[in-house]
Order: structure tokens, then C-alpha cells, then sequence
């Protein structure tokens, strides 16, 4: 069994391209079900069938642990005894008997215009100098689309101004620690060098981009979470707004400014063009011609 395992985690390593850190939860919750079998079902593990496993993810239940590890679970057993089918040694794959486990109705977001984008940009009192940080980080959100924790994550050296006029290169690391890189430029380039040069403002190289009240420790998510919610009810901006409403404003945006599908999916660092659709909020039509659109975009600003 040792010797199938390993042969599994080579799998998703090499061919299905999973993170190390992915691929350690697999395994850990792979581990975790042969002993469940052997010590709990007294059976080879694969040779189980899908009730026995249902017996596995009901006591994983039981155990009080969240929905998200529940799936999680749920995921590396399908994924397993898909590679144990494969490879011959079972028929037929038993946790396709599972049920599905994810219940929770998911609330579909929606951008806001750009009206209420620049109403938001426009509550914030840019003479103090959190206002000025907090005014750079809701105007990165809507130009550039970065996920909360890669913004919360960058560094003062993240930034390199010196690729041209008003052009700058921002480097992030975003999910399972993939690095991209997007252009600054025009009036977000100017900002953010006016932010750099505010006294208040972090200098060193390895200090966090984004501070909180000390230029030692960067500002948590939650906290730019609240900042963003709060000012959206002071811009009166009816719809909720949050640091993920903004990154699909930037995702549409960039489709109406006829950014190929595939240049938004770089810029977004998502794994698919699938995942990147879920983002543009426009006419099924309208996607299915960027689908079809395959160019090389060329540099833009839309602010």
C-alpha cells in the first residue's frame, strides 16, 4: 500500500500538476483512510466500496471538523481510486458512489460600475496618510485584481518603477505560491510612487508594501476587508462591496477593453480559462467570442 501511495503522489506531481502542499493533504487524508480501514472496517483499503466509505465521511463528521476539510477528503478519495483504477487493479472506481457534499448555496457577486468605482476611490481622505494607503490598496484592487492575500503579501521590492515612462512591474505570489507580474502605469504608477515617497510610508526592501500601524508588520486581510465594506456604505454604493467585488470589476473591465480571454486568465493567475469566465459578467455570446478570440494584447491603462 506504501508503495501505491507513493506511486500516487508522483501522479499528481508530475501529471496533474498539483502543488507540494496539495499533494501533501492528499496524501495526509489518503493515510489517514488506510488506517480508518484497516483498524476501524478491517478491510483492504482498496478493496473498499463506496458505503464503506461513506462510513469513513460520516466519521470524519462526527469528528467535528469543518466542511471544507470534509471536502478535502472527499476530493483525495476520488482522485486516489481514480489512479488505483488506472492503473488496473480495480474495476471500477467506489467513491464515485459518494454523495455530493457541497451544499452551501453559493452567492453569486457582481462588479459594480465604474461610477461607483471612482464614488468609492473618492471617500477616502488622501492628506492622512492611512487614508493615502488605503486609497492605494481599493485602487489596486479595481485597476490590477489581486486576490486579498497577494496584496497583503507584497513587499516594498514587489514594486520596480523603472520600466519606462510612468510604467512599473508589481511581482506577487499568489495560489499554491505561483508567481506573476503585472504593469503599474499611468495614474496608479503616480500614485503609488507619491504612497512610496510619504514619510510614513515603508522604505526597506523586505518591509510589507502595506503596513498596518507599524512598518513592521503587514495589514491583515480582514482588516483591508472592513476597509473596503466600510467605505462602499460611505460612498453609498447600494451593493455590497468587498476586495473579491472588485477583482470582478477588473476581470470585466478588461474584457470590455478587448483584453483576450487568455491574457485576462495571466493576469488574474488562474489555472484555466474556465475559471477566469466566472469573472467577466457579460452575455453567454459575448464569452463565447472571447473564447474564440486567441491574440497577444498589447499594454494598456483604462484608469
Amino acid at each position: 500500500m506504501i508503495a501505491l501511495i507513493d506511486l500516487y503522489q508522483k501522479e499528481l506531481l508530475k501529471v496533474n500538476g498539483f502543488s507540494p502542499s496539495t499533494v501533501e493533504t492528499y496524501t495526509l487524508s489518503i493515510n489517514a483512510f488506510c488506517r480508518f480501514a484497516k483498524n476501524e472496517l478491517q478491510i483492504d483499503p482498496v478493496n473498499v466500496s463506496g458505503q464503506q466509505l461513506l462510513k469513513w465521511i460520516l466519521y470524519l463528521k462526527n469528528t467535528g471538523i469543518g466542511h471544507s476539510r470534509i471536502e478535502n477528503h472527499h476530493y483525495a478519495l476520488k482522485s486516489f481510486f481514480a489512479f488505483v483504477q488506472k492503473t488496473g487493479i480495480i474495476d471500477i472506481n467506489p467513491a464515485e458512489a459518494l454523495p455530493l457534499l457541497i451544499t452551501r448555496k453559493r452567492q453569486v457577486t457582481r462588479p459594480i460600475s465604474t461610477k461607483d468605482a471612482f464614488k468609492l476611490l473618492d471617500s477616502f481622505d488622501q492628506s492622512a496618510w492611512t487614508g493615502l494607503r488605503d486609497y492605494i490598496i481599493v485602487s489596486i484592487f479595481w485597476a490590477l485584481g489581486l486576490r486579498t492575500s497577494e496584496l497583503t503579501g507584497l513587499k516594498v521590492r514587489d514594486f520596480e518603477p523603472g520600466h519606462g515612462k510612468r510604467i512599473g512591474l508589481l511581482r506577487m505570489r499568489g495560489k499554491n505560491k505561483k508567481q506573476r507580474a503585472l504593469f503599474v502605469v499611468d495614474r496608479l504608477f503616480d500614485a503609488l510612487l507619491c504612497y512610496l515617497a510619504h514619510p510614513q510610508s515603508p522604505n526597506k526592501k523586505p518591509a510589507p508594501l502595506f503596513p498596518a500601524d507599524t512598518k513592521t508588520t503587514a495589514i491583515s486581510n480582514s482588516r483591508v476587508q472592513r476597509i473596503v465594506k466600510d467605505h462602499g456604505r460611505k460612498a453609498d454604493i447600494q451593493s455590497g462591496v468587498t476586495p473579491r467585488v472588485l477583482r470582478h470589476c477588473f476581470a470585466t473591465e478588461m474584457y470590455h477593453q478587448n483584453v483576450p480571454l487568455s491574457a485576462i486568465q495571466a493576469m488574474m493567475g488562474h489555472d484555466s480559462i474556465a475559471d477566469t469566465s466566472i469573472y467577466i459578467h457579460v452575455s453567454d455570446k459575448l464569452k463565447q467570442l472571447a473564447l474564440d478570440s486567441i491574440q497577444i494584447s498589447r499594454r494598456f491603462s483604462w484608469q
